[in-house]
């Protein structure tokens, strides 16, 4: 089977018949102009897309039966995947592209889980500590707090990066927080109690365990929107924020969205967030693929709050909605945002 033709202009497909007699339709998870389906030459459904402000690719192909069913899922023809929490995705990178220099870096460092009360929520939330190696407890080191943190330190190497960016002389602890299984949209959908709970419960008893010395919050997507609150309802518990790819949402820019069981909910944060003033502004570094529909929302976002003082280093990174692009955009902006809280 002849594997995708990838060049600098973008990328064709050609996929035999026989394996897709129904047809085939390129899925994506960002922004796609024009129609995905594939055309019949021959013996092959062919398809050429024209590359956008992307330097690699994540994507399934539909390949329907005789019968015109399927189910979208990697493509045969490309042996290159990733996981993905809603299926694996399949892989192209142009040639442009490159990861960061620390990529590949072995975490080096102790990782434990602290006993967290319930509290409004109900149930504790997930946490796990990490500290780096020969980093004494007693030593104040800036503690960046990372919501969907597993997710973060499984798929997009958060430990490795901690570990290169620590191995530069400016060591930093990690708070991996995850929601309970079935809790992420409740938790992260700009839930007060979720909040209170990590103001109250999470960062007081990381802080028995280890000398803090700032706190910077780290959150993609939903979890964006909820290190946010965070920030926003209690603002003298953190002094950075990391926010990618964050789920927005506004009537205007996200109409996709509006079939999501906590839209409302979230637009009615967002504009509270934009609107109402800023109890404390704290430095913000906020990115976005350049080809994901929330783009348009960060953007915005980003504005609101450039307007009401708080130091944004604004990133568009040449990626989609994916863990990857998110990882790759750690280097500069997340190491700027703690090299900022190292200083006295």
């Amino acid at each position: 089977m002849p594997a995708p033709d990838v060049r600098d202009e973008g990328v064709t497909w050609h996929i035999p018949v026989d394996l897709a007699p129904g047809g085939v339709r390129l899925e994506v998870d960002w922004v796609l102009a024009g129609d995905p389906e594939f055309s019949r030459a021959d013996a092959e459904w062919t398809y050429a897309l024209r590359r956008p402000a992307a330097r690699r690719l994540e994507y399934r192909l539909l390949l329907r039966d005789a019968d015109g069913h399927g189910d979208p899922g990697p493509d045969p023809t490309n042996p290159r995947r990733i996981g993905n929490p809603f299926g694996d995705r399949s892989v192209i990178d142009f040639a442009d592209y490159r990861p960061p220099e620390w990529v590949g870096t072995e975490p080096a460092g102790e990782l434990v889980e602290l006993d967290i009360r319930s509290g409004r929520l109900g149930r504790p939330i997930p946490t796990r500590l990490w500290s780096p190696s020969g980093l004494d407890p007693a030593a104040p080191a800036p503690l960046l707090v990372a919501n969907d943190g597993t997710g973060l330190a499984n798929d997009a190497q958060l430990l490795g990066w901690a570990t290169w960016h620590g191995g530069r002389g400016r060591p930093l602890r990690v708070l991996l927080l995850d929601p309970a299984p079935g809790c992420r949209d409740d938790w992260y959908a700009a839930n007060d109690d979720y909040a209170d709970d990590v103001a109250e419960l999470v960062l007081p008893a990381a802080g028995e365990r280890v000398a803090v010395a700032a706190t910077a919050g780290l959150g993609i997507s939903l979890g964006a929107l909820a290190m946010l609150t965070l920030q926003r309802r209690r603002p003298d518990r953190l002094d950075a924020l990391a926010l990618q790819s964050g789920s927005f949402f506004t009537p205007r820019t996200d109409p996709q969205e509006s079939g999501y069981g906590h839209f409302e909910q979230v637009c009615a944060a967002v504009r509270r967030i934009t609107l109402d003033p800023a109890p404390r502004t704290v430095p913000a570094f906020v990115c976005c693929g350049a080809i994901e529909e929330n783009l348009a929302n960060n953007l915005e976002l980003a504005d609101a709050l450039d307007r009401q003082g708080y130091p944004v280093d604004w990133t568009i990174f040449p990626d989609a909605h994916t863990m990857i692009g998110w990882r790759d955009a750690w280097t500069p902006g997340l190491d700027r945002l703690i090299d900022a809280l190292d200083r006295p």
